[in-house]
């Protein structure tokens, strides 16, 4: 596990936070991440999807270390989380029930909603909040929509707004595809588990961009910031020249 930072400026005037990054958890093991949150004492975390991957009820037993993960963290700092294509596929992989207490295909199922605020952390489901004179808003993958579209129409809304834009945007195709002409001030992302396998500083492959992806990792374009997340979900195939990682932005005004 290592820490990378990204120091980035902005035109907007009297603007200055430290953020922490942690993505696709995975509902794995946290106990290297935590000790950096506490030691960077960011003004915010920011969780940009794939924190868990058991949005059931049927295994109840199951460990839940991402919800764990989540109430632990919310004492360390405020904590602004949005969904992953692995929250709004779990409730629906394998499960029977699924369709038929579900059957328009709900992404999480409302109990689940309910232990997520629980924790503390703030949940960024196509929607924005407020704070500090920050607009942070987080938008869900289409996994479940037509033609795997995510519902971004609400953004134009969000860009509106007067003060510095943060949207929280799991998957960073999404980019290209649907979000460099609004006026967002900073795009946090992850999904990409920096291509897996890095050759010559590049990665190899990422879900939904597929080989040599142009996403992966870094800051692209001063506003667009990726994650190569804080776990190796994809064994039994190694990372390889790719260490996880928490990442830690700092903003301020030019």
């Amino acid at each position: 596990m290592r820490i990378t930072r990204y120091d980035l400026t902005t035109s907007k005037p009297n603007i200055r936070f430290k953020a922490a990054v942690v993505a696709d958890l995975h509902d794995m093991d946290y106990s290297e991440v935590l000790p950096i949150l506490e030691r960077e004492s960011a003004d915010m975390i920011f969780i940009p999807g794939d924190l868990t991957e058991s949005l059931d009820l049927i295994n109840s037993n199951k460990p839940r270390l991402g919800l764990e993960f989540l109430k632990r963290i919310t004492s360390v700092a405020p904590t602004f989380y949005s969904f992953g294509n692995h929250e709004v596929g779990a409730c629906h992989k394998n499960l029977r029930h699924a369709s038929t207490l579900y059957p328009n295909r709900i992404a999480v199922l409302p109990e689940w909603r309910e232990m997520i605020l629980s924790t503390g952390a703030t949940l960024l489901d196509e929607d924005y909040v407020v704070y500090n004179d920050l607009a942070i808003g987080g938008l869900g993958s289409g996994l479940l929509n037509p033609r795997r579209v995510p519902k971004y129409q609400w953004i134009e809304k969000f860009a509106s707004n007067d003060c510095y834009k943060i949207l929280l945007c799991h998957q960073p195709e999404y980019f290209d595809r649907y979000l460099r002409p609004y006026d967002i001030d900073l795009f946090v992302s992850g999904h990409a588990h920096g291509g897996q396998w890095r050759i010559f500083g590049r990665g190899v492959y990422a879900p939904d961009q597929s080989l040599f992806p142009k996403y992966t990792s870094g800051v692209h374009e001063n506003r667009l910031v990726i994650s190569r997340g804080v776990s190796n979900s994809a064994r039994p195939i190694p990372r390889f020249f790719n260490p996880r990682e928490v990442v830690i932005i700092t903003v301020q005004s030019k």
